[in-house]
């Protein structure tokens, strides 16, 4: 298990990060997702022990995490600003790998190369960006790392590219255990294979759940009524948020939809009512938009 207890960093006057506390488990994906420039990337680095924490403390499996510790050479970061040394090529990257990580599988490395369909021997800087994040990932997945951290590892990657890199990933998770912390802008796709979810605003997590509470917990219907809908202060559920497109209402609520249905029909002729599935990107703006962020008007 990784944890992460009471972290704080600042650069100057700068504070980057506050009181920062993570849980992420053996054989989970975890899904970092907040807003731009809330240190997303900045706790990654803090993670992999590229920066250190001013205050806190990181643990892997009960053990304390530092620069010197034996636990973090099972940790492998793939960033997201991607840098390769010059005239290097993935055959080349691997050898220099194989002595750093005692882990790393050869079988592995040539399996996916071949499911990826990646030159060894061509120079990386002469790939495309998608090419750069394959012969990344590949690196990583053969290095069969504990601890694996990705920041937006499928941005500019196509679909079909895409479905392979989850697939590979999930199919690494169950087989070994991994623990994967994934940053990334890509919410749909994570909301299809993240076990867990920590939310960051401002240099803080708000909110940090196992993915099918949270969508336990938040609520989405659309209904259409005779007449103007008002909000009704009940202690059955809460309206987050609800917004009217034509004759329909698109409502996000906190509770009991059987007791929303039920008072919307005490007071209303009730067109229609239907129940929508709750996805991350909705959590994310509802988590965020109680955060203050983003619930600005434009004033044309």
């Amino acid at each position: 298990m990784l944890q992460i207890n009471s972290l704080n960093k600042s650069f100057r006057d700068f504070k980057a990060l506050k009181d920062i506390y993570l849980n992420a488990e053996k054989g989970q994906i975890y899904g970092l997702v907040g807003s731009n420039g809330c240190g997303k990337t900045t706790l990654l680095k803090h993670i992999i022990q590229i920066y250190r924490q001013d205050e806190g403390d990181i643990y892997f499996n009960e053990e304390i995490i530092n620069e010197n510790s034996e636990e973090i050479k099972d940790f492998y970061y793939v960033q997201d600003d991607l840098f390769f040394p010059q005239g290097s090529t993935l055959k080349s990257l691997y050898d220099y790998e194989k002595l750093l990580y005692k882990n790393i599988s050869i079988e592995k490395f040539n399996k996916l190369v071949e499911y990826f369909n990646v030159d060894i021997n061509k120079k990386l800087s002469n790939m495309s960006k998608g090419q750069k994040r394959q012969a990344a990932f590949i690196l990583a997945m053969s290095a069969c790392p504990k601890v694996l951290l990705l920041d937006e590892i499928v941005d500019g990657l196509d679909a079909v590219v895409r479905r392979k890199f989850w697939s590979v990933l999930i199919k690494e998770v169950i087989e070994n255990e991994m623990t994967v912390i994934i940053s990334s802008h890509a919410l749909k796709e994570l909301d299809n294979i993240c076990n867990k979810v920590g939310i960051m605003h401002e240099g803080t997590i708000i909110k940090e759940e196992e993915m099918e509470t949270l969508k336990e917990n938040l609520k989405r219907v659309q209904f259409a009524i005779d007449g103007d809908f008002e909000e009704k202060i009940n202690a059955s559920f809460n309206i987050i948020k609800s917004v009217k497109i034509g004759s329909v209402y698109f409502t996000t609520l906190r509770g009991s939809i059987d007791e929303f249905r039920k008072s919307l029909e005490s007071r209303y002729h009730v067109l229609i009512f239907d129940e929508l599935p709750i996805n991350l990107e909705e959590i994310f703006i509802t988590e965020l938009g109680g955060a203050g962020y983003g619930t600005e008007e434009f004033d044309a």
